[in-house]
């Protein structure tokens, strides 16, 4: 199947609900950021290489007293003092995980495995397996 097949059995093309990398984002994002992340009490960011903005940078966009826990198989987004490069504003706002640290947690490897752990620490396991066996 090639586009001009689908278009003359579906009779046109469907682009899905998504935001191509380098298309602008729909002007409520800006306003739902603006709104949601400061009522944020728990960030939750999995599955992700935090190069590609503004995406990457709304790890900064919660409260300082907010915690924030990155699911995913490598570290990424960590606080940096250097400038340019992949750490563009990591200097204030990326993930900090040392002993100091308070808020920031990690946890490396899968993001299905840290979904799972996450559910069996905080008690919901029957509820996360009740909804995969609907699924």
């Amino acid at each position: 199947y090639g586009w001009k097949t689908l278009k003359k059995n579906h009779g046109g093309l469907v682009k899905p609900d998504i935001v191509f990398f380098g298309e602008q984002l729909p002007s409520h994002f800006f306003r739902l950021v603006q709104e949601d992340f400061p009522k944020c009490d728990l960030l939750i960011v999995m599955g992700t290489s935090l190069v590609v903005q503004p995406f990457a940078s709304l790890i900064g966009r919660v409260q300082t007293s907010c915690p924030r826990l990155l699911i995913n198989r490598e570290k990424v987004g960590t606080y940096s003092k250097r400038s340019g490069g992949y750490s563009v504003g990591m200097d204030t706002y990326g993930f900090r995980f040392d002993q100091t640290n308070y808020r920031d947690a990690l946890f490396l490897g899968d993001c299905d495995m840290g979904v799972k752990k996450l559910s069996e620490m905080l008690g919901w396991e029957d509820d996360l397996n009740s909804l995969l066996v609907g699924a």
